[in-house]
């Protein structure tokens, strides 16, 4: 009988890269979009506060995103469709958990987060270790 364990370190590098590279790419989106660069705060100042807002609010979506990364590793699916779910779980959770903060930049935020985690999705190989049991 087949049985999969469950390799974590997809999910945690996934969640933990895309909170890193979110602010990042929403500055460089800042810089490209806004005419006047000396009203674009600097990523230094405003770095530590969004990891740990992103982290926070970060927290449902990758509940649930938990929730099906174990459900799929228990079954025997192409990797690159499970791949394309867990980053399609990650990307609306940040589009609403974004949508439900309100504010001007919302959306700039959302695209930013949704870049990033597609981008380390893409990145990173999922592997669902697999192992042969053998019943008596």
């Amino acid at each position: 009988m087949k049985t999969q364990n469950t390799d974590w370190i997809f999910l945690f590098k996934h969640w933990f890269f895309t909170l890193l590279l979110g602010p990042i790419i929403s500055q460089l989106l800042m810089y490209i979009t806004v005419l006047h660069p000396n009203k674009i705060v600097g990523l230094l100042e405003v770095f530590p506060i969004a990891l740990i807002f992103s982290l926070f609010f970060s927290i449902p979506t990758y509940l649930l995103y938990a929730f099906f990364y174990y459900y799929f590793s228990k079954k025997d699916l192409p990797l690159l469709f499970t791949k394309c779910i867990l980053i399609l779980i990650a990307v609306t959770g940040i589009f609403i958990t974004s949508s439900l903060m309100r504010g001007f930049m919302w959306f700039d935020i959302a695209l930013s987060y949704s870049v990033s985690s597609i981008l380390t999705g893409l990145f990173f190989k999922l592997n669902f270790k697999s192992k042969e049991e053998n019943v008596k």
